[in-house]
């Protein structure tokens, strides 16, 4: 991992360079002396006549390869030598090779999904979670920009996306049959009697309270006061016979009695699970399950309900009013020390810390879904990552792609001319000895 900035690792590479072609040019220079100093003094000492070889040799491989190095990146001498300059005359070929390059050798689908699901993040993500620091300095910080997040959604958008997502989203089959579904999940429980008996238990309450029975009481000699008949029974012509207030207080006392007989048919029905009404509201209860999983009408019906409910002006009016309230309650409540926003995070954080360690297998079937996705989003943009770098090559100015690939390998070619002096100079010392020893 690099700690030093750009620049400097720049200057670096560039300090690198210069002191390699120093070494290089030194040497070619020290190989010109001696070839100099050899031919001059050959005549009166013939052994000079080997190291004249080497010198000679060596000027020969230095120039050729330090030819050879600056053709690479410019002419040689600021000459138009024909196949020079390599490097930036073909800079639009090497960037596309080097985008192709990339895109088939580096950015491969299941190399890099393995080295995803090897490196287990969804289990490095929950230790960092789990640790005491990163509750006491991220969670504040994240409840703390819920109020954000909610105001990126307006209340009439937020209102507008609910309504469209039920009449695209959702079909009246579909509705019929998660009601249906949750129906079950309720009787499977045992929660469908406990709802019921709430009810048959708000029902006496209601019937025992006094105002509801003179109410009720009320209604029912209004009733009774409608009632015509053509064919009087005895009973009408003993009401009839007798007095206003007589009359009042037997309807009274009938209606007292249907009101207790009622309240004593619940109270039955509360003490009994085999009462007569809860096998008939279990026999309701199941044919409504059946009838919303199954029965087209339904279907239709909760359809077309569906649709006045998405496109009712009072609903999203609601939805909206909701928004708001959700919007105001979560900005006073994330600045309160006791905040519920921080309580539910860190209850859902342990949730998962507990899960993740309960089931391993689940976070190894995240680990495996992350690997798939980086994978699915690799081979969809890696022709994209490879344009990229094509473009981005071809953008670059001729002279600074030189430096930068000068400054990359430089150090290394300029070591290829030390080598081809070095060498050079030993090929020509060894020709020069075969001649002398077969001629």
């Amino acid at each position: 991992m690099h700690t030093l900035s750009a620049e400097a690792r720049t200057n670096r590479a560039r300090a690198r360079l210069k002191k390699s072609r120093r070494w290089a040019t030194g040497l070619l220079l020290l190989a010109c002396v001696l070839f100099a100093a050899s031919a001059a003094y050959v005549k009166h000492y013939p052994a000079l006549g080997y190291v004249k070889a080497f010198a000679e040799a060596a000027m020969v491989g230095a120039l050729a390869d330090w030819f050879a190095v600056t053709a690479l990146f410019r002419h040689p001498l600021g000459l138009p030598i024909p196949h020079t300059a390599i490097l930036p005359r073909n800079q639009h070929r090497i960037a596309d090779e080097l985008g192709r390059f990339i895109e088939n050798n580096f950015l491969q689908g299941r190399p890099i999904a393995l080295r995803v699901y090897q490196a287990a993040p969804s289990e490095k993500l929950l230790a960092w979670l789990a640790r005491p620091q990163t509750r006491v300095q991220w969670l504040p910080w994240l409840a703390a920009q819920l109020p954000a997040l909610f105001k990126v959604a307006k209340p009439e958008q937020t209102a507008r996306f609910l309504g469209m997502l039920l009449a695209e989203q959702y079909s009246g089959e579909r509705i019929g049959k998660t009601l249906s579904d949750g129906l079950k999940a309720l009787k499977a429980q045992g929660l469908h009697e406990t709802l019921f008996n709430a009810v048959l238990k708000q029902a006496r309450r209601w019937l025992q309270d006094p105002e509801t029975r003179l109410l009720l009481e009320q209604n029912l000699r209004e009733w009774a006061a409608k009632i015509e008949s053509d064919a009087p029974s005895a009973w009408e012509k003993l009401k009839a016979s007798l007095k206003g207030t007589l009359v009042d207080k037997v309807d009274g006392w009938v209606s007292e009695k249907a009101l207790d007989w009622a309240d004593g048919y619940l109270a039955a029905a509360l003490a009994d699970p085999n009462h007569r009404i809860h096998r008939s509201f279990n026999e309701q209860y199941d044919r409504m399950a059946d009838a919303l999983s199954r029965s087209r009408l339904w279907h239709k019906r909760l359809e077309q309900g569906k649709m006045q409910l998405a496109q009712s002006p009072a609903v999203r009016e609601m939805l909206e009013k909701s928004w708001q309230s959700l919007q105001t309650w979560t900005q006073n409540d994330v600045q309160k020390a006791d905040s519920l926003w921080l309580a539910q995070l860190n209850k859902l954080l342990d949730h998962m810390i507990a899960q993740a360690q309960r089931y391993p297998q689940f976070m190894r079937r995240t680990d495996v879904r992350i690997s798939l996705m980086v994978r699915d989003f690799v081979m969809r943009y890696k022709d994209k990552a490879a344009l990229f770098v094509a473009d981005k090559v071809k953008g670059w100015d001729s002279s600074q792609m030189v430096e930068k690939l000068e400054l990359s390998v430089g150090r290394d070619l300029q070591f290829i001319r030390i080598n081809g002096t070095l060498v050079g100079g030993l090929v020509g010392l060894a020709i020069y000895c075969v001649s002398q020893w077969v001629f």
